[in-house]
């Protein structure tokens, strides 16, 4: 049977007192009163995926750096499990730098106390917020929700010229370059603004109801009552109320009334929605994929460990019988999964054991002609329309001519999106994919478009790209679309010392993340001709956000350039 917890309906105060209290059992029986802490300085910012990799080498899992941070730290039980790392890492040389270490014992109560305080004070600000709920919620997921369009825009393209400038200006303080580097980036010295052509921002052809991808929490409303929809500010902070979409401008209509059959769902179910505190419940999470075809994907997450099998079996029938019968609110489900998730952790996680209940597992959707296969897992961008524009802007900027045998690389390719879409204006796509599922879709996608001139490879780009060692075709480009944070140098290095590639696009959604990708003249560790900027623009994909894309054409120095200038100079 199932072993149901009794609920009382407790404010964010009284939910976060009732963890606190849990925390302070736990310290009042830990052996150890004390964190022994070590700080590791003369880091350097960002790149923390190498950091990660390089302290796991000596045996550290776990370290905190935030990204602007010259400093990580390192918590241990013992001062002499501290100390041992201490002698480790004391010295070392590290991108360039040569590590100094400190050591400090923090007690944990107090720890513990100075952090539970500044976890209060967020929850009694926001109990003392006079904004409404829906005000609050409007501001958190569309902070831009107050400006006319047209100024979001211009808002945007100002904040895409100051990251250009900001690139800039960190090419000027580099260090320690010799004479060839500091010609390679004279084009960074020169005054009187950018010196490569910004173009005027592209709007969002749908600017309400664009996002075809949402992820709602199953909780309980500021009143108690089980809800499907968004936190009401970030979990970290106390914040466990959950409210209905219904008002966000983002969320399309066919969204909204699926959140809300769900919300019916959960509401007449024997089981409880999952509470987040108590880590209890049943009800977890949901996506939805509702794509421009009229395709719709529906995930359910749901926590099964206090459920027996016969329950679980019954329930999944229920699921079934439910969302089959949803035509009376014009919902056409084609694929329902259900994704079964235990652990503490939230949201939809790859973790969690995930099954089709009903249609082939996947949704359809159409770009500039051609069709794409999406699992609930693959990465698609979220705002078609402007997702063309944006591909669309690509194949221009590729300088593609008839004329001559082009290869274009897809760098990072996901699901195969940007090659497949400009297949037919190229002689041959490669397409480089470090996850081997997204390749899986993207062979799928080609064939199902007849492509015959893709070729895929699941590998990491740096393994890989020496493909294009004996390229026989005139004109090679890249595209390189990475995640937020950019791409490891190690991908930038297999770019720069492949001669063969002349151009790189680069897609940035956060440029800021992903400027150390930009800055690379020639050194020891960086062979071959750098590419320096030639112009650039901003795309917007997320209207009411402050999220834009910005697209940046990078071109590669050639000898005589280099020549040139270091005559001039």
């Amino acid at each position: 049977m199932l072993r149901l917890r009794s609920f009382s309906v407790a404010s964010p105060v009284a939910q976060l007192l009732r963890a606190m209290s849990t925390t302070s059992a736990t310290v009042s029986e830990s052996s150890s009163t004390y964190i022994h802490r070590v700080k590791v300085l003369n880091l350097p910012t960002h790149e923390n995926s190498a950091i990660k990799k390089f302290l796991s080498s000596y045996g550290v899992e776990r370290f905190k750096k935030a990204p602007k941070w010259r400093y990580a730290f390192i918590n241990f039980e013992t001062e002499e499990g501290a100390r041992e790392m201490m002698k480790k890492l004391e010295g070392v040389d590290f991108k360039k730098k040569t590590l100094v270490t400190e050591y400090s014992a923090v007690n944990k109560e107090q720890f513990r106390e100075r952090f539970q305080n500044k976890q209060k004070e967020k929850i009694e600000e926001a109990e003392n917020d006079t904004r409404t709920h829906a005000e609050r919620l409007a501001d958190q997921v569309t902070p831009l929700h107050r400006i006319p369009y047209h100024e979001q825009l211009t808002k945007k393209h100002k904040t895409g010229i100051a990251h250009l400038n900001k690139f800039k200006r960190r090419m000027t303080q580099l260090q320690d370059l010799n004479d060839a580097s500091k010609a390679q980036i004279a084009w960074a010295f020169e005054k009187n603004g950018l010196p490569f052509e910004v173009l005027d921002p592209i709007a969002s052809p749908e600017i309400n109801g664009y996002r075809t991808k949402c992820e709602f929490t199953i909780g309980r409303s500021p009143e108690g009552d089980p809800t499907v929809g968004f936190l009401l500010g970030l979990y970290r902070h106390g914040i466990t109320s959950v409210l209905s979409p219904d008002d966000c401008l983002h969320v399309p209509d066919i969204s909204k009334r699926i959140a809300n059959a769900m919300q019916d769902y959960v509401r007449e179910s024997e089981y409880p929605v999952y509470d987040r505190v108590d880590k209890a419940g049943v009800w977890r999470s949901m996506m939805v994929k509702a794509q421009k075809t009229g395709d719709v994907l529906i995930l359910v997450q749901l926590k099964a460990s206090d459920l027996t099998e016969e329950q679980l079996v019954k329930e999944k029938a229920k699921l079934i019988e439910y969302w089959k019968n949803q035509n009376k609110n014009k919902i056409n489900v084609t694929t329902l999964l259900l994704q079964i998730w235990d652990g503490d952790s939230n949201g939809i996680t790859e973790k969690g054991h995930t099954e089709t209940l009903i249609g082939d597992g996947y949704v359809y959707e159409e770009i500039l002609g051609c069709r794409f296969r999406l699992s609930s897992s693959a990465f698609f961008q979220v705002n078609t329309p402007a997702t063309e524009l944006l591909y669309t802007k690509c194949a221009e900027w590729c300088n593609i001519d008839k004329n001559r045998k082009t290869t274009l690389l897809d760098l990072c390719c996901g699901t195969g999106t940007i090659g497949i879409t400009m297949a037919g204006t190229v002689d041959r796509v490669i397409g480089i994919e470090m996850i081997s599922d997204a390749i899986v879709d993207a062979k799928a996608n080609a064939e199902m478009n007849n492509i015959g001139n893709v070729q895929y490879h699941a590998s990491k780009v740096e393994e890989r790209i020496d493909v294009v060692t004996n390229e026989k075709n005139e004109e090679v480009v890249a595209v390189l679309d990475p995640p937020r944070n950019g791409v490891h140098s190690t991908v930038i290095r297999a770019v720069r010392e492949s001669p063969q590639i002349r151009k790189v696009i680069f897609i940035s959604c956060d440029a800021n993340q992903a400027m150390q990708n930009f800055i690379r003249p020639t050194s020891n560790r960086f062979k071959g001709m750098p590419f320096r900027p030639s112009r650039a623009v901003s795309i917007d994909l997320f209207p009411h956000t402050e999220h834009c894309e910005l697209l940046i054409e990078f071109v590669r120095i050639e000898e005589e350039e280099e020549k040139e200038v270091t005559q001039q100079e």
